[in-house]
């Protein structure tokens, strides 16, 4: 399965993980064009709050791309967590 990896703010890793953000945006950029012609839908997203070693993260499934022209956005649409590291679920903050 095609895996990607790329960086989240904080505020969206936690709603993801939570299980209330279910749609993950990208703007419309050549870069983005890129890496999403690279992979076939479902695949694995890795994202990460920071550069450090121990930086919270998750990998979650995403099971379809829409591109939305009106928003100049790719909707990522999450299927389900597979799994996170250095995050306290149950309080919400980095361990």
């Amino acid at each position: 399965m095609d895996k990607i990896t790329t960086t989240i703010k904080r505020q969206w890793l936690a709603e993801i993980i939570a299980g209330t953000k279910k749609v993950e945006f990208r703007e419309i950029k050549e870069y983005w064009e890129n890496k999403l012609s690279d992979v076939s839908v479902p695949f694995e997203m890795r994202l990460i709050n920071g550069m450090s070693q121990n930086a919270p993260e998750v990998t979650v499934l995403i099971n379809k791309i829409r591109r939305n022209s009106r928003k100049c956005v790719f909707e990522l649409h999450i299927g389900k967590v597979i799994k996170f590291k250095n995050w306290d679920a149950r309080r919400g903050c980095p361990t």
